[in-house]
């Protein structure tokens, strides 16, 4: 089914990136959802540049396709009611404000839920509810240090933690809430019953950090920071050839042979010190030279096209703007939209739009008001 939510209102009072993230690909599904947004500046990122083209960010583009923008000044009594009637005709409100802000505007899920017993109404929160620490602010990459993840990212030779290059705990996070609202949706068509849903950032990173954690916990091995190797397998690391990086693994004893076989030294895996993937991680500083030292003879291509033809996990290390172009020149589905400023945009297709097409342009601050009062209110003036 290419819309599957077809249909489903989303009213959606996030900012920055995870709520936005996850309302996106709820659009890509085929629901109506609806920004709201402050009148004097929209959403924050908004203004989160260069690059801007004409005023319009890009980063705003990039997570806001598929929407129509409302603006409405919640502390305006006016404009709050206008948010709760809308709130009632919806059939999910998503907010990430702070915890009680929703509440203030006469808009938190006990009033609204307790008018409209069959909404979906989620909170996106830095800290679970519960949490002594509910109330403080925590952007993604406050979690990414917290949690852990940042010290156990770059290489271990760099003088301080590093961040990831994507914001991956809000984008995790933004995939959850897409489930939990499907989840919600099926006990809905069961039921007939709405719920609140919580989710924090938090909870979200420490689902990520389970296996570091673990290893600590239960085994008493701290995860280090280690560049691109894996802490648990070898090789599982990027190697230097003649002319660009490589990325190559072997995750299994089987696989190794393979490896070992194409670089012309079978003997590694049934004659060395390196027959098992405990005593490889164990030696990896020695087997990494080893291997290294036979890449250097050739360039990239040419061992891609050798270990992928013995069906071994292989990928040559590409810059940005390598990997974008290549994305754009490929034959294959892509979303598509006309925006006003921008021109023609283009997105990769998501789980949830997989056949591609064009959605609606990421929205001009406002750009619906009138039309979304008239069609969910029947009002013509807002």
């Amino acid at each position: 089914m290419d819309h599957p939510l077809l249909g489903i209102r989303v009213l959606d009072f996030t900012q920055v990136l995870s709520g936005p993230f996850a309302t996106m690909l709820l659009a890509d599904a085929g629901a109506d959802v609806v920004k709201v947004e402050r009148p004097d500046r929209g959403d924050i990122t908004r203004g989160w540049g260069p690059p801007f083209i004409h005023g319009e960010s890009v980063y705003f583009a990039a997570f806001n396709r598929g929407k129509r923008s409302i603006c409405l000044d919640l502390t305006n009594s006016e404009m709050s009611d206008v948010a709760r009637r809308l709130s009632l005709k919806a059939d999910v409100v998503i907010e990430n404000l702070r915890m009680g802000v929703m509440e203030r505007y006469g808009l938190g899920p006990d009033e609204l839920l307790k008018e409209h017993p069959e909404l979906i109404y989620v909170s996106i929160r830095s800290y679970p509810n519960y949490s002594s620490r509910a109330l403080d602010s925590g952007l993604e990459v406050v979690l990414e240090a917290e949690s852990g993840l940042m010290s156990i990212t770059g290489s271990g030779n760099q003088a301080e933690p590093t961040r990831q290059g994507v914001a991956v705990i809000d984008m995790m996070t933004g995939m959850a809430v897409v489930a939990r609202i499907y989840q919600a949706l099926y006990m809905r068509a069961k039921t007939g019953k709405g719920e609140y849903l919580t989710i924090s950032l938090e909870e979200i990173s420490a689902l990520m950090m389970t296996h570091p954690w673990l290893m600590y916990l239960q085994g008493e091995t701290v995860y280090q920071a280690s560049g691109s190797r894996h802490p648990n397998i070898a090789p599982y690391e990027v190697f230097q050839t003649k002319d660009q990086l490589l990325l190559l693994g072997a995750v299994d004893d089987a696989q190794f042979l393979r490896l070992a076989t194409v670089l012309g030294h079978p003997e590694w895996a049934v004659k060395s010190d390196w027959t098992t993937n405990e005593k490889r991680v164990c030696d990896r500083d020695k087997l990494h030279q080893a291997i290294e030292s036979q890449l250097i003879s050739e360039g990239a291509e040419y061992w891609h096209t050798r270990f992928a033809h013995a069906k071994l996990p292989v990928g040559i290390v590409k810059s940005i703007e390598a990997a974008a172009e290549e994305w754009r020149d490929r034959q294959g589905p892509k979303l598509y939209a006309q925006h006003p400023v921008f021109g023609q945009l283009a997105w990769p297709v998501s789980p949830w739009r997989q056949q591609g097409g064009n959605v609606l342009a990421p929205p001009t601050l406002g750009n619906a008001t009138q039309t979304v009062l008239s069609e969910w209110l029947g009002e013509q003036n807002g």
